[in-house]
């Protein structure tokens, strides 16, 4: 029929997931479908998000750090595929590049490296680092 419907209740169009036309598949036949995300969407500054964390404390902890640098942010809650995730929105779009470079890529920010950079489970060594020498 030309329809995904996730778990989470997300419906898909067939032509939203590729430009051809569906192929003619008869009743009884499977389709495997593999879909990916990048990661790194959570850190480029798109819809107002530049860093993810699976750590509420951390999320909070940089956005009173961005506070204390007159930039404004909230921490969004996001389940994605059953893993929840913090991300940090920065209210402001003309604040997004000096967030980003803040949080993760000015050798005088926070120089943070993304959680799932680390092993399944394990801190986020780059952020411990930092708040320990702060």
């Amino acid at each position: 029929m030309g329809k995904i419907i996730l778990d989470n209740k997300k419906l898909f169009e067939w032509n939203e997931l590729t430009a051809e036309m569906p192929p003619d598949l008869q009743e009884d036949s499977s389709l495997e479908i593999t879909i990916s995300f990048d990661e790194n969407d959570f850190l480029s500054g798109k819809n107002g998000i530049v860093w993810a964390t699976y750590d509420l404390r951390q999320a909070e902890i940089i956005q009173n750090s961005l506070l204390a640098l007159h930039i404004n942010s909230e921490v969004k809650k996001i389940n994605l595929i059953g893993n929840i995730f913090f991300a940090l929105k920065i209210s402001n779009e003309s604040e997004v590049n000096d967030s980003i470079n803040f949080i993760w890529k000015s050798k005088s920010g926070l120089r943070l490296k993304p959680d799932w950079s680390y092993p399944a489970g394990e801190t986020n060594k780059s952020f411990e680092q930092w708040l320990n020498e702060h």
